[in-house]
């Protein structure tokens, strides 16, 4: 089930968070998250949230902040679900566009970004703290408006 993602779901989607990325976002960077009400999401297996997806929209664009699927439910389409849903969510809010940035290293996510149609506009040299240093981001876009041919 992919839902809203609310406040009361910070301990469990922390949990996910530290078990996943190398270097986890904080209890606080949620908490400002929340208090900027940033939208988000959740997918949830079993009544369990196995994922979730916070973004910053102004205007027409958005913003994916992190996107993040607990490690026994990757590689099963719970990804690609949450982020449609999240880009979804995001278009009727009036979005045209999303942003998101990833690790180079991450070559799962990239290949699933590219898979739905993100296009490669850039990189941001040193951008994520890693335990020995830092890693560059490749930045991605994809546009959210119908073209008509």
């Amino acid at each position: 089930m992919l839902r809203k993602l609310f406040k009361s779901d910070l301990e469990k989607i922390l949990k996910i968070e530290n078990a996943v990325h190398v270097v986890p976002w904080t209890e606080d960077t949620f908490k400002t998250c929340f208090q900027a009400s940033c939208p988000g999401w959740v997918i949830e297996v079993d009544n369990e949230i196995v994922g979730f997806s916070i973004v910053t929209q102004r205007e027409d664009e958005c913003h994916i902040l992190n996107i993040c699927i607990t490690h026994s439910y990757q590689h099963q389409g719970y990804g690609r679900k949450l982020l449609e849903h999240t880009l979804d969510g995001v278009k009727r809010q009036g979005a045209h566009i999303a942003y998101l940035e990833v690790r180079r290293s991450n070559q799962r996510a990239i290949s699933l970004y590219r898979n739905m149609g993100f296009k490669l506009i850039g990189e941001r040299k040193e951008y994520y703290p890693t335990v020995a240093g830092r890693e560059d981001a490749l930045v991605f876009a994809k546009s959210l408006q119908v073209s008509v041919e």
